[in-house]
């Protein structure tokens, strides 16, 4: 009984893993629009201590929280 359930499953993974290789029309444009504008753009750096900054303000750790 459980060989069964196991043997289904794995033949259910494989034939979502076919679907998932298909090349459907106009997908591959999109995805190599995608390719070209690169990945996402590196991080803002303090330039005193080197601290990534994620709001793009002043460096919390260098101006001790002020604004």
């Amino acid at each position: 009984m459980i060989v069964k359930i196991v043997t289904f499953f794995l033949i259910g993974m494989a034939v979502l893993a076919m679907f998932g290789r298909l090349r459907w029309p106009g997908a591959a444009r999109r995805l190599g629009d995608r390719r070209k504008r690169g990945s996402l753009p590196k991080p803002r750096t303090c330039p005193k201590c080197g601290r990534i900054n994620v709001t793009g303000g002043p460096c919390p750790s260098c101006d001790k929280g002020r604004s």
